[in-house]
C-alpha cells in the first residue's frame, strides 16, 4: 500500500479527523490532505512526526500497520454480531410473550382439563420468554464489556460519530423489534415488552460513557507536550 494510503489508514485507526491530526502535527489541514491524497510527499522529518502522532514508527508508515487494521476490523465485527444477536433475541422474546397472551390467555373460573392444558402451554411460553430475556441481558453485558475492552486496548480508535450511530442503531433496533408485539398484545401493557430493551439501552449507555472517559484519558496521555 502506498504511503499516502497508509497515512490515511493510520489516522482513521487512531480515531482522528484531519483537523485534529494536522493540529497535533503542526501543519494545515490542506497540507495533511495533500499527503493523504498523494499530491505531495512528506519529508523524513514530517514522517517521523507523523509516526509520533499516530503512535507508530517509521516502518509502520512505510510498510503499513496491519495490527491496527485487524483490531479495527475485530471491533466492527464484534459490534455487528452483538447488534444482530440482541435484536434477534428481542424479536424472539417479544414473540414468545405475545403468543402466550394471544393464543393461551389465562381463563377465569374453575380449572378443567382443557384449562389445565392451556395453562401448561402458557407457562411454557412465559418461561421461555423469561429465559430469553435473561440471555438478552447477559449477552448485552458481556458483549458491551468485550467491545469496551477491545476499544480500550489502544490498538485502534474510532471517531465519535460511528460510536453514536451504533448506539442509535442499537436503541432503535431493540425498540422496533418489540414495538409490533407491544402494540397488538391483547393483555399486557407495552411496558412489559419495553422493560428489557430499556435496561439493555441504559447499561449500554453507561458502558459507552465509561468508554468516552477512558478514550479522553488516553488522548490526554498521548498528547505531545509542547
Amino acid at each position: 500500500m502506498a504511503i499516502n494510503h497508509e497515512l490515511r489508514q493510520l489516522r482513521l485507526a487512531r480515531g482522528m479527523t484531519q483537523e485534529q491530526a494536522a493540529e497535533r502535527l503542526g501543519v494545515t489541514r490542506q497540507a495533511l490532505s495533500s499527503y493523504e491524497t498523494g499530491r505531495t510527499r512528506p519529508d523524513l522529518d514530517t514522517l517521523l512526526r507523523l509516526a509520533e502522532v499516530y503512535g507508530t514508527d517509521l516502518e509502520g508508515i512505510l510498510y503499513g500497520q496491519e495490527p491496527a487494521r485487524r483490531a479495527l476490523g475485530q471491533v466492527r465485527r464484534t459490534a455487528l454480531i452483538l447488534l444482530v444477536l440482541l435484536v434477534g433475541l428481542q424479536v424472539l422474546s417479544s414473540a414468545l410473550l405475545w403468543s402466550a397472551n394471544t393464543f393461551f390467555p389465562a381463563p377465569e373460573g374453575r380449572i378443567t382439563t382443557e384449562v389445565r392444558v392451556l395453562l401448561t402451554a402458557r407457562w411454557r411460553l412465559t418461561g421461555a420468554w423469561e429465559t430469553v430475556d435473561g440471555v438478552i441481558l447477559t449477552a448485552a453485558l458481556v458483549g458491551g464489556i468485550l467491545l469496551l475492552a477491545l476499544l480500550a486496548g489502544g490498538k485502534c480508535r474510532l471517531p465519535l460519530r460511528p460510536k453514536l450511530l451504533y448506539m442509535t442503531a442499537l436503541t432503535c433496533g431493540l425498540l422496533l423489534a418489540a414495538m409490533p408485539f407491544a402494540l397488538t398484545d391483547p393483555i399486557f401493557a407495552p411496558i412489559n415488552y419495553f422493560f428489557t430493551p430499556i435496561r439493555v439501552i441504559v447499561r449500554s449507555l453507561l458502558l459507552f460513557l465509561l468508554h468516552l472517559g477512558i478514550d479522553w484519558a488516553q488522548r490526554r496521555r498521548d498528547r505531545p507536550i509542547i
